[in-house]
């Protein structure tokens, strides 16, 4: 007799899902120009290799998945990043937080923006500049970086679930060395000191002389993205940072009662 609904099949179906959408994240975070090798997807996935092809294949006779003619590198499919577009479309989040960004640079006369998650990085998507002659350029529109560094980025990872959390700093390890004074037990030691204090605090970990303070906006109870600030450490002691911190809470309590 066929089983249709026991534990056992209902647990290999949802094992399987979340492998396909694994796939899909790792995919999403490597360089859309030139793809994933198999031999990286299946590292970082921890697939067998027959098991990962068979995925491989279903995803791209999907059209999840495209396949370079005559490698083995992948990438997102078509029909992948149309997904994305109309849910992008239907949900702007660059759009819903921008008045928010453009009070806080007036309010603080400081550098602010978005970050949001992008499978084990952190995307700059927007920033607003505020009136202060001199200006913090840490990052532009698009810049990149691992999951926990920078403020904005840190507060995404701390406001993940402990088994989240190891799970990132497991996977981005190999990618700390451009930043010497992270490293991962740093990094986790940062996540339960942005928990203790209720937002994240940067203390020039990435440019000498800069500090950042960063509060996580969620979508349906999960971190999607961050309102940070950005100044000169002289601009940074601690009653101002605790006002920022009170500005940015706000505006991302906002942002997150916008979204739903």
């Amino acid at each position: 007799m066929e089983d249709n609904g026991t534990p056992r099949a209902s647990g290999d179906t949802v094992q399987s899902v979340r492998r396909a959408l694994e796939i899909l994240r790792i995919l999403s975070y490597s360089s859309s120009s030139s793809g994933m090798r198999f031999s990286d997807l299946q590292a970082q996935s921890g697939l067998s290799k027959g098991t990962l092809h068979r995925f491989l294949k279903t995803l791209s006779a999907e059209g999840f998945v495209e396949q370079a003619a005559g490698s083995r590198v992948y990438y997102l499919g078509l029909e992948f990043l149309s997904m994305g577009e109309r849910a992008s479309n239907r949900l702007d989040i660059q759009a819903v937080t921008r008045p928010a960004l453009e009070r806080l640079a007036h309010s603080t006369g400081d550098t602010a923006m978005l970050t949001i998650r992008s499978g084990l990085d952190a995307v700059c998507i927007d920033r607003k500049e505020g009136s202060f002659p001199v200006k913090v350029l840490t990052q532009n529109i698009g810049t990149r970086r691992p999951l926990g560094v920078g403020s904005g980025s840190l507060a995404l990872l701390a406001a993940f679930d402990d088994g989240e959390v190891e799970n990132v700093l497991r996977r981005i390890q190999g990618r700390l060395q451009p930043y010497p004074s992270l490293d991962v037990d740093k990094l986790r030691a940062m996540v339960a000191d942005t928990r203790e204090r209720g937002y994240a605090f940067n203390p020039g970990h990435l440019l000498k002389g800069m500090y950042g303070i960063g509060v996580a906006i969620y979508l349906a109870r999960q971190p999607v993205a961050a309102l940070s600030v950005a100044a000169h450490y002289g601009r940074m002691g601690p009653e101002r940072r605790r006002t920022i911190a009170a500005a940015l809470k706000r505006e991302a309590d906002g942002v997150t009662e916008e979204l739903g």
